[in-house]
C-alpha cells in the first residue's frame, strides 16, 4: 500500500535502530529509473553470498534506467519484485517481519512512500564442508556427515531419498535465537499420531535458546530422569535415511551436525548402519558380540568384587590362589580398589577427549601403560583389578551409541555397590531392577524394549539376526524396528 509519509529515512531509521547501529549492518541507498524513484536494500555482512546479492539484487535494480511507468508496473512495489531475479522473494512485510528475514540472511528493499518491505534470499554465511562423521568411523559405507547447515543436511537426506512421499517441516524455538528445527519424515510410512506427537512436543517448547540438538532432546523426550537415551541421535545421513524409511521421525536442528531420530529403543541403539554394508553372517556375529560387550560392561566389576567378597568357592582354586597373591599387600579394599581404578579411567578418558588430537591419544596411552604398570609396582592396585577394568573400558568402545555407552559407565557404579553389599545376590536384584525400569519406558508411544517385550516374533528375529536383503520379502510400512 502507497502511503507518502512513509519515508525512506524512516524506514531505514526504524531498521538500524532495532538492530543497535551495528556494524555488520549494510544499508545500500540509491535510485532507480528516470524518475529516480529512492530505493535502499539492508543486509548483514557475514550472513549474505556477496555474489547472489550483486547479481540477483543490485545490479537488476542499478541498471534499469526506463521510466517508473505506473500505468504498465501497478506501482514501484510491483515492479521492483519483477525486477528481481534471486530465486525466492518474500512480499508484503512490515518492518518488523523484514528484520526478522535480516537476522536470518535475507536482504530487504524498502522503497520510498511504501509501508511494506520485500525480502530477498540471499543466505549464504560460511558452513563447514560435508566431511567423514568425527564421531564414527566408517569402514564400509558413505563417508558424508552432517554439517551446521539445515539446507545441506536435507540435501543428503534427499539424496538418498528420492521420493515424493518426503515432508520437511519447520518450526522456531527460543524465544532468543530463535532456532529453525526441522521435522522430516515419510507421509506414508510414519504414523500420523506419531508426527502429532513429535509437533506438539516441540511447540510446548518454552525456551530463550537452542544451540544443539540435546536441547531438544532433553526437552521432548520420556521419562526425563531415566539414564537411558529414548531419542536416537546421530551424525550420519545414511542412519537417519534409514530410520525414515523404517517410518521414524528425524529432527534436525540449525548449527549442529546431530540429528535426531523418533521413536527409539534399546535395539536400536545397539546396532549400526554398518550392518547392512558387510556380508550377513559376519554383521550378525558383531551383533551377539555387542550384547556380550553389554552385558560385561555393565556387571564385570560388579561380578570381580561380589564373587571374591562373598563367593569365592566359585573361583578355581588355582586362579584364586593367583588373584590373591597378586592382592598381597594393596592396602585398600576390594571395592575402593574397584571403584579408584574406575574413576581413574574415566578421568583419563575425559582427558584424551578434552586434549588436543595431538596430545589426546598420548594421555590414553601414558594413563594405561605408565600409570597402571606404576601402581601395580608400587602394590597400591593389584594387576586383576587393572585386567577387569581394562576389559570393561574395552567392552564399553563395543557399545555403537556414545549416549548408551554413557549410561552403561553410570550403571556400573550401581552394580559394583550391589555386589559389595550382597555379592551374587546383590548383582541379581540391580539387573532386575533395571530390567523392570526398562521395561516401564517408552519413547513417543513405542516401548523401549521393543520388540522383544511385547515380543513380535518376526522384528524380534532381525534384532538380534541381521536378515539378508535376499529373504526380506516385504517391508511393513509401520515398522519401527530395523532388521
Amino acid at each position: 500500500m502507497r502511503a507518502a509519509e512513509y519515508r525512506i529515512e524512516e524506514l531505514i531509521g526504524k531498521v538500524t535502530s532495532e538492530l543497535g547501529h551495528s556494524v555488520d549492518l549494510s544499508v545500500r541507498q540509491f535510485t532507480i529509473g528516470v524518475q529516480q524513484a529512492p530505493v535502499a536494500a539492508i543486509w548483514l555482512n557475514g550472513m549474505v553470498d556477496s555474489q547472489t546479492l550483486d547479481e540477483s539484487v543490485l545490479s537488476p535494480l542499478l541498471s534499469y534506467n526506463r521510466s517508473v511507468n505506473l500505468s504498465v508496473h501497478k506501482n514501484l512495489y510491483v515492479l521492483l519484485r519483477d525486477l528481481i531475479t534471486a530465486k525466492k522473494i518474500t512480499h508484503d512485510l512490515t518492518i518488523d517481519q523484514a528484520i526478522e528475514y535480516v537476522l536470518a540472511g535475507n536482504t530487504i528493499i524498502v522503497m520510498d512512500g511504501y509501508e511494506h518491505c520485500i525480502a530477498v534470499e540471499t543466505i549464504g554465511y560460511e558452513t563447514r564442508s560435508i566431511e567423514e562423521p568425527s564421531s564414527t568411523v566408517v569402514v564400509r559405507g558413505p563417508r558424508d556427515g552432517f554439517v551446521e547447515s539445515l539446507e545441506v543436511n536435507v540435501s543428503l537426506i534427499r539424496r538418498r531419498i528420492v521420493n515424493r512421499k518426503l515432508r520437511v517441516e519447520q518450526l522456531v524455538v527460543g524465544s532468543v535465537t530463535n532456532t529453525s528445527v526441522l521435522i522430516v519424515y515419510l507421509e506414508d510410512r510414519a504414523p500420523v499420531k506419531l508426527v502429532g506427537e513429535v509437533h506438539s512436543r516441540i511447540n510446548r517448547i518454552n525456551i530463550d535458546s537452542v544451540l544443539e540438538s540435546n536441547y531438544i532432546e532433553e526437552l521432548i523426550r520420556d521419562n526425563r530422569y531415566s539414564l537411558f537415551p529414548t531419542v536416537y541421535s546421530t551424525e550420519r545421513p545414511d542412519d537417519v535415511a534409514e530410520g525414515i524409511v523404517a517410518g521414524r521421525v528425524a529432527i534436525l536442528v540449525s548449527g549442529t551436525p546431530f540429528a535426531l531420530l523418533v521413536p527409539c529403543t534399546l535395539f536400536l541403539l545397539m546396532k549400526s548402519p554398518e550392518d547392512y554394508y558387510i556380508a550377513y553372517p559376519v554383521a550378525t556375529f558383531v551383533r551377539w558380540i555387542r550384547f556380550v560387550g553389554l552385558f560385561i560392561a555393565l556387571v564385570f566389576p560388579a561380578l570381580y568384587v561380589g564373587v571374591l567378597l562373598f563367593h569365592p568357592e566359585m573361583i578355581p582354586p588355582p586362579l584364586l590362589s593367583s588373584i590373591l597373591s597378586a592382592r598381597e599387600g594393596v592396602p585398600f579394599p576390594l571395592l575402593i580398589e574397584a571403584l579408584l581404578m574406575e574413576l581413574t579411567f574415566e578421568g583419563l578418558r575425559e582427558a584424551g577427549i578434552r586434549m588436543p588430537r595431538a596430545v589426546g591419544s598420548a594421555i590414553s596411552i601414558v594413563g594405561a601403560l605408565v600409570i597402571g604398570e606404576s601402581a601395580v609396582r608400587a602394590g597400591i592396585i593389584s594387576s586383576p583389578t587393572v585386567i577387569v577394568v581394562a576389559g570393561t573400558a574395552i567392552s564399553t568402545f563395543i557399545i555403537p551409541s556414545v549416549d548408551l555407552s554413557g549410561t552403561l559407565r553410570l550403571l556400573r557404579f550401581f552394580m559394583l555397590l550391589c555386589a559389595s553389599i550382597a555379592g551374587l545376590y546383590g548383582i541379581l536384584i540391580g539387573l532386575i531392577l533395571i530390567g523392570l525400569h526398562l521395561t516401564s519406558l517408552y519413547s513417543f508411544g513405542t516401548p523401549y524394549l521393543s520388540p522383544i517385550a511385547p515380543y513380535n516374533r518376526h522384528e524380534a528375529l532381525k534384532t538380534l539376526i541381521r536378515v539378508p536383503w535376499w529373504a526380506l520379502r516385504t517391508r511393513t510400512r509401520k515398522k519401527h524396528n530395523r532388521g
